[in-house]
This record gives structure tokens, sequence and C-alpha cells, in this order.
């Protein structure tokens, strides 16, 4: 198997299975990962810092309900449209698609975007409103950072439609307008409750 292979569509060229266990790993990670950075879950497609430390179990917990609301939603959705959707389809999808926002998490992470972010809102402070007191070097590297973070939330609205047309057996683009706008809207509701 070719990797664009598995770029552009793993939804095709594997099993539910394998879709399935690569899912839940990718979930059990993220969540770890979001632990351990201190964050909390607050939509499917972003987080925030919450005033008093979380533990595990809780972002456990938020992160499952991030995994069912759109999985309800659109499990329910591709039932009307194709009685033959099944939910394990739809279950793999909702796992398999945020991977490229994890991606972006770790990259963050690893970049130490919070102390970058600290570093900003110091100068502005300050009165430097040119940022002339950050380090050239490492706003050119956040800025490349943040092209690619843009380019992977794409990427995760890619797999969402692509996985959710194998789920449906979808051909038509409304459809996948559709789930798109379906999943957007109710991150944008979601983050009422956390």
């Amino acid at each position: 198997m070719k990797i664009k292979q598995l770029l552009l569509n793993p939804f095709v060229d594997f099993s539910e299975r394998v879709l399935f266990v690569v899912g839940i790993i990718g979930f059990l990670f993220s969540s770890y990962l979001v632990y351990l950075s201190g964050e909390q879950f607050n939509g499917f497609m972003h987080f925030f810092r919450p005033q008093v430390p979380v533990s595990f179990i809780t972002v456990l917990k938020v992160h499952l309900y991030m995994v069912l609301a759109p999985l309800i939603l659109l499990y329910a959705v591709g039932r009307m449209l194709n009685h033959r959707t099944r939910i394990i389809d739809v279950l793999n999808v909702i796992l398999i698609a945020p991977f490229p926002l994890y991606l972006v998490l770790l990259l963050g992470k690893l970049l130490n975007q919070d102390e970058f972010t600290k570093q900003i809102d110091e100068a502005l402070k300050n009165g430097d409103h040119t940022l002339s007191t950050i380090d050239k070097g490492q706003m050119i590297l956040f800025a490349v950072f943040g092209i690619l973070a843009l380019f992977l939330l794409f990427y995760q609205f890619y797999l969402l439609v692509k996985g959710m047309n194998v789920a449906v057996n979808n051909k038509k683009i409304w459809i996948s307008i559709l789930f798109v706008a379906l999943y957007f809207i109710l991150d944008l509701g979601i983050q009422f409750y956390f």
C-alpha cells in the first residue's frame, strides 16, 4: 500500500477493525497528551486551559463526549441518507478524522507554543507593537507552524468528508457539504457546554 493512498482515503484501504483499533489508540494518546498539556477539550477542533487542573479521567470523559456527540448526529443523518449506514463506519470516521488536530497539538507542545504566546503577550503589554523584542527566527518558525496547522485543520475536514462518503456510500457534493456543516455547527454549539 502506498503512503499516498493511506493519506488520501484510509477508510477504503483499511478494515473497520484496524481503523477502530488505531482510532482508540489515537483517542487514548491524544487524551493523555491533552492531560499532560494542562488543557481540556472545548469542542472537536480546539482546546482551552481551565483555571483548575483537571484529572486524566475528566479529560477522557470530555473527550468521550466529543466523540459521542458527532457520532450520534452523523450516524442519524447517515441512516436517513442510506439505511445501510453502519455505526462502526461512522465511529471510525469520528475517531480517525481528528488525527491531524492531534498532530497540531503535539507539534505545538514540542515547539513550546505556550511560551511563545506568553512572550508576545508581554511584548504587547510593554508597548512593543512591532514585536521587535521577539526573536525573528522564532516568529518565522511559528508562522510556518500556523500555516501547517491551518492545512491540517482542512485535512481533518477532508478526512471527515472522505470517511462519511464511504460510510453512507455518498457521491453527491451537497451531502459532503452537509456533513462538514453539521460537524462545524455541532462544534460551535458544544462549546457552550464545555
